[in-house]
């Protein structure tokens, strides 16, 4: 497990932490709404300008100053505890949906066909804001604590389109930022529970599309036209056999073919053909490799077949890589918190990506699993399931667990031990 051995000098006070704990406490219906209302309201990657008009508007009613970001998509918040440097310990959290169905029998199911928080980004977010408006309501007292840092608010959109963290990062929300901190949900750890990992917790990832283009013409003549489906037919079987032997079988490595479609009449061979999906591995050599396996597969096929082909990788995150010294300090606080049954030790990295791992290339920072599953098995689905919800007593620990652990790294993290 993760050293607990911080400097001494980076411990809060009994007295801090109950004051921390009762202030969520007082937060608990608060959170609880907003989770509930972002949830009913879900923005796909790049139009989250509903959420971060509520963000904004609920940091500003508890007297922080929220600076929203280009198209007013995003949201910054820095909360002056009285640190001598204009540095900062930061608390990231994501506003985008994914694309799926809310399938859920509750009242603050998706309002908006086709769309669903089922990654949990609402609760980031209800966390986040929420230990936003607990520091600024304990401002004076927190402001007597040995800092060196003040603390930043990250609200980031387009997680799930893997651009979001890079556009924030160009506007400066990284800037004068010492630390980074973040949840996200874990829907197969129950509510009471921290999972923790030192170094990479998810997977390099890549999205990839191929365009087959071939030549339309009547289902009853084929050789009067160039079928664009049995190369797609025959790429996506030889990227399926050769993907997987491409690397060392003892290397985590998954290719997914997401979606194909090609035509809409049963008597026409379509023009066009086009391919969807993912690539993740955990190391980049492995990367690089499947990505010129796929090339050689979809030029070869495609001068076979008589097709014109192109590959594109519209899309990646580099793999997260967890700061030992940050998880440590995290997993202090989670153990405080939820008891030293409460932590978990994830033993292997998880084959998901999240672009938290393009701030993790520039500064120190650490990202946890935060239990939300119920007692009942029959309530927990994954990630992405049209099914997929948390239970909301994981809500105030997530904010107990962020905002402790940012006090303590603003208190001393630069200086804390390996």
């Amino acid at each position: 497990m993760p050293t607990h051995d911080l400097s001494p000098e980076t411990q809060l006070d009994r007295p801090i932490r109950e004051a921390i704990d009762a202030a969520v406490d007082e937060h608990g219906e608060r959170i609880i709404r907003m989770r509930r209302r972002i949830h009913a309201t879900p923005e796909v990657s790049g139009q989250e300008r509903a959420t971060t008009a509520l963000i904004a508007e609920t940091l500003r009613e508890g007297g922080l100053e929220p600076r929203l970001m280009a198209d007013d998509i995003g949201v910054v918040a820095d909360i002056d505890l009285g640190a001598p440097g204009p540095t900062f310990v930061g608390l990231r959290a994501e506003l985008d949906c994914v694309i799926v169905n809310d399938d859920k029998q509750v009242p603050y199911a998706s309002t908006r066909p086709g769309l669903c928080h089922a990654c949990g980004h609402d609760v980031h977010t209800s966390i986040v804001a929420t230990a936003g408006l607990v520091a600024g309501a304990l401002r004076d007292r927190l402001g007597r604590l040995p800092l060196h840092h003040n603390l930043r608010l990250i609200f980031q959109p387009a997680e799930e389109t893997a651009v979001g963290a890079r556009s924030m990062i160009k506007q400066g929300a990284l800037d004068g930022v010492d630390a980074l901190l973040a949840v996200h949900v874990d829907p197969f750890l129950e509510v009471g529970t921290v999972g923790v990992r030192v170094g990479p917790l998810t997977s390099a990832a890549k999205s990839f599309v191929i365009r087959i283009r071939g030549r339309s013409g009547h289902s009853a003549r084929p050789h009067e036209a160039i079928d664009p489906i049995p190369a797609a037919i025959n790429m996506v079987s030889l990227l399926y056999q050769i993907a997987p032997r491409a690397v060392d079988s003892r290397s985590p490595m998954a290719l997914t073919v997401a979606t194909i479609s090609a035509g809409h009449a049963y008597n026409a061979i379509p023009d066009d053909a086009v391919i969807g999906g993912t690539l993740r591995t955990t190391r980049m050599e492995d990367m690089e490799t499947v990505q010129r396996r796929m090339e050689s597969v979809v030029r070869n096929v495609g001068e076979a077949t008589g097709v014109e082909t192109e590959l594109e990788f519209p899309y990646h995150c580099p793999a997260t890589d967890n700061d030992a010294r940050l998880i440590g300090l995290m997993s202090a606080e989670a153990t405080d918190i939820l008891g030293a049954g409460g932590l978990k030790e994830i033993a292997d990295a998880s084959m998901g990506a999240e672009d938290f791992g393009f701030y993790q290339e520039l500064i120190h920072a650490a990202i946890v699993r935060l239990g939300v599953a119920g007692p009942e098995e029959r309530t927990r689905h994954p990630l992405h399931s049209s099914l997929f919800d948390v239970h909301e007593a994981a809500l105030p620990i997530g904010v107990r667990l962020l905002l402790r652990s940012a006090l303590r790294a603003a208190m001393g993290y630069s200086d804390a031990p390996g």
